[in-house]
């Protein structure tokens, strides 16, 4: 018999006894059709933390999170964006919590249940960080005693709850990997793009928290910067096709875009957002719920392993031999992102 084939079987034999003893519930699609796929126990917890009260991408993230059963999404934390900044209704001030009002929105399409709480409403200011209900949450949740399952930390804006928890209770380090959807190109890697500054939106968010997570930490860092998240991109006629015409979910994501394109209308410096969108925060659900069957891992999309750089005032890199080394990833396989998104969402019937 070929080697391979007994170490397949083997896996097979493992994988089979370990679900008949695990008790964790397993998730079903809402009405499930008699030809939907198996669905299978999952294989990893997920806390996402994301600014939806501003950019559209991360609904469309979290409903593919949310659809995608091999991740268990324990927590979600609505953060703030950059101070002054107001893409929905409501009272200035109040990011994060808007930014967690619409989350709960999403749920509420989806019929699903998930914790959902507001972050901090503004960017690290002093040390040491106070201690807020979002923090404490994600310590919970790392520190979590007896669950089998890897945390991943997927966050798709700036690191001010992460980097709260973090500095409380630096032993949650090695219980978790953080999926950062953040920071500018890497020289030697790839060139920002025209007219861009020398930093990136979700890194300026909160500088102070990234400098923590980056040089202090022990985190394990799953990077994407903007060079990599501005491939994940989709044309509006595919959204049309492929997204509002599965039905009423499918109808309120791309409402969501329609928005951020009337508003995009009214801001100096964006205007006409043309016949594309990038869904920009689409691989936090590659990295993690579409991971490879054999040794677990994103293995169809590319990354480079280099030292974890410094981060100066400015929100720039600041080259170090010392940093421990993190993943930045080139390349995002966008055929099984957004192929596995519209298959869910057709199948979900939502």
């Amino acid at each position: 018999m070929n080697p391979a084939d007994c170490s397949r079987r083997s896996a097979f034999q493992a994988l089979s006894a370990w679900a008949v003893a695990a008790l964790v519930p397993v998730r079903r699609l809402s009405s499930p059709r008699p030809d939907s796929p198996t669905v299978e126990p999952p294989r990893f917890r997920v806390i996402i933390d994301n600014d939806f009260s501003g950019d559209a991408d991360d609904l469309f993230q979290t409903a593919h999170h949310l659809l995608s059963p091999s991740t268990q999404i324990r927590l979600i934390i609505g953060s703030h964006l950059h101070a002054g900044e107001h893409w929905q209704p409501g009272p200035a001030g109040h990011q994060a919590s808007l930014a967690a009002r619409k989350a709960r929105e999403l749920l509420r399409k989806m019929g699903r249940a998930v914790p959902v709480m507001a972050g901090a409403e503004h960017p690290l200011s002093s040390l040491p960080a106070a201690p807020t209900a979002a923090s404490d949450a994600i310590i919970a949740e790392a520190l979590r005693p007896g669950d089998p399952l890897p945390l991943f930390y997927c966050a798709g804006a700036g690191l001010t709850d992460l980097a709260t928890a973090w500095l409380r209770r630096p032993d949650i380090g090695p219980r978790l990997k953080l999926v950062w959807i953040g920071g500018p190109e890497y020289p030697g890697i790839s060139a920002p793009p025209p007219g861009s500054g020398p930093s990136e939106y979700n890194l300026t968010i909160d500088i102070k928290a990234a400098q923590v997570i980056f040089e202090k930490s022990d985190i394990e860092i799953w990077q994407v910067p903007r060079s990599t998240y501005r491939q994940m991109l989709v044309s509006y006629a595919e959204l049309w096709e492929r997204v509002r015409s599965t039905g009423r979910l499918g109808q309120y994501l791309v409402r969501q875009i329609d928005r951020i394109r009337a508003r995009a209308l009214q801001f100096k410096g964006a205007g006409n957002l043309g016949e594309t969108y990038i869904l920009g925060d689409s691989p936090l659900v590659t990295l993690t719920s579409l991971q490879s069957p054999f040794q677990p891992d994103p293995s169809s999309s590319q990354y480079v392993l280099r030292p974890c750089p410094g981060i100066d005032d400015h929100g720039e890199y600041v080259e170090t031999s010392a940093g421990r080394p993190i993943r930045i990833y080139t390349r995002i396989d966008t055929r099984l992102t957004f192929e596995d998104f519209y298959a869910k969402l057709r199948n979900s019937r939502l």
